[in-house]
Formats: C-alpha cells, structure tokens, sequence
C-alpha cells in the first residue's frame, strides 16, 4: 500500500505569502502519523504575538477535526479503525481557513515505521522529534510512580487514558495519573516543567484537563454524584533559565486555576490519603457499574 505525506503549513503573512511548516501528517497501511513542531510554533508566537491566539484556535479545530477521523491518539502517532487513505490527506487538503493550509498530497515510496516518520519529520520541518522515552525515566516520573501509583495501584485507576467514547462530552483521549470515585470524583495530572517537553505541549495538556474537569463534572450531575471531587494538577517548581516557562509555572496559583488544586510531588500524598479515606474506587469500573445505572 502506498504511502503519503502532507504539510501542514501556518499562512503568517497573506499579503507577503510568507509561510511557516509547522507539521507533517502520513498516511500509510491505515495509520495517521502526525506531529506539530513547537519549536515553529515558538517562532509564530515571537514573529506574531497578536495572531498568535488565532493560530492556536485554529490547531485546536484542526486537531479536532483529526480526532473524529481517528481513535486512540498517541503522542506522535493516531491509529484508526476506519479506512484511511489518499482521500483523506485531500480532506485537510481542502481544509483551509486562512491561516492554517496543507500542502497536496504526495507519494513516500518507502515503508513508514515510527522512526522513518522521525527521519521525514526531519526532512520536511527541520527539525528532531523528542522521544517520550527520555521523559518516561525522569526522576519526576519515578517520584510519580512511587508516591502516586504504588499506594493506589488496584484502588483506583492510575497511568489511565480516559477514552472520548467514555464520556459523552469528551472529543479527545486524554492520559491521567489518577482517576477514581466513589460519591464524587477524584483526579490527578502529573506535568513536569523540567522535561524536555515543549512548552506548546505543557500548555495544551493544562487547557486539556480542565476541559477533561468540566465534562467529568458534567458527568457527576447527570449521574447524581456529589460535588465535592478532587483534581489535582502535580507540578514540581521550574529549575531552568527560560522565561517562557518559568511565567507559565508561575501562573499556576489557585487564583487562575479555580478547577483544580495545585500541589508538588513532595505533597502527593495530599491527594493519596484523600483517595484512600474515600474508599475510593477504580472510574474504569464504576462507569460499567453504577455511574451508568
């Protein structure tokens, strides 16, 4: 089966046509791979400020829009139970607001792996995929597991992906630390600043959990659950010398994050105990058992 490839390109200009890659997305034997580079989204936000929020409403229709067409979203990588193929690149190929364009499709004759994807990235937008894997042995991430999923292993769901078809608000996957219930719900997000994450990515998984909070809360009315939940959002203070992150960090304060609380690795155990005096149990299986009922 051939393989093709489309890039998505940012329109910073219109009258000058200047034009930024920002992405690649690949068809092949009925998988999607796609990735953004935030490094070029970086330099649209410095180049321009002002339509900087445009452009990020417009990704997020676009992402959307990608997420109806695949299920099980990954970082670089969207697997799809339904036939995808040439036709579908000439979809976002026709997929033009302005300000976000997609080349036309074109044939990869070779055969795309995850790492020959890396090597295309490469190519076409300049520029190295970090590998998760890095992040995955942090010392944050061993902090998480030890404090986090070892005391609440089989107690309530944790290292969990909640699934769009799951709840009927939610339009995206999106990976949890912690998720369990019992009379309310009780949540908790892990990020961490000093990874080599990119600062579009840390952004959008904070947006992204307080929509995931919003539509869980939903939830809990329309199944007559309490409303006393806990949601967590787990970060560790910014060590580096980037301004950027450093006004991010600096803006999880209770006062702009009215959805969840916020809370250091040191202080997980806030949460756990919380957790465990609840007796709460696993979302996964209530949402088969009573949440449904």
């Amino acid at each position: 089966m051939k393989s093709f490839y489309s890039i998505l390109k940012y329109v910073n200009n219109p009258l000058s046509n200047e034009i930024i890659a920002l992405g690649l997305v690949v068809i092949a034997d009925e998988q999607v791979y796609f990735h953004l580079s935030h490094q070029k989204l970086e330099l649209a936000r410095k180049l321009n400020p002002k339509n900087y929020k445009l452009l990020e409403f417009s990704l997020n229709q676009f992402k959307n829009f990608v997420k109806k067409e695949t299920v099980d979203e990954s970082v670089f990588l969207f697997r799809s139970e339904k036939h995808l193929n040439k036709q579908f690149l000439h979809r976002l190929y026709d997929y033009n607001n302005g300000i976000l364009q997609f080349s036309k499709p074109e044939v990869i004759n070779s055969i795309i792996s995850y790492n020959t994807f890396h090597d295309y990235f490469r190519k076409f937008i300049g520029e190295e995929l970090i590998s998760e894997e890095k992040e995955s042995v942090s010392q944050f991430k061993k902090v998480i597991e030890k404090k986090l999923y070892n005391p609440l292993k089989d107690i309530i769901d944790i290292d969990y992906t909640l699934k769009k078809k799951q709840i009927e608000t939610l339009f995206f996957d999106f990976h949890l630390d912690g998720l369990g219930v019992n009379g309310s719900l009780y949540a908790a997000k892990a990020i961490d600043f000093n990874s080599n994450r990119q600062l579009g990515q840390i952004r959008n998984d904070i947006s992204d959990f307080e929509s995931v909070i919003e539509r869980l809360k939903i939830l809990a009315v329309s199944k007559g659950l309490s409303s006393d939940h806990k949601f967590c959002l787990i970060v560790d203070p910014y060590k580096g010398n980037k301004i950027s992150y450093n006004d991010l960090y600096n803006i999880l304060k209770k006062d702009n994050m009215p959805l969840f609380d916020i809370i250091s690795s040191k202080e997980m155990d806030k949460f756990v105990n919380i957790v465990i005096d609840k007796k709460a149990r696993k979302f996964s299986e209530e949402l088969n058992l009573n949440i449904q009922n």
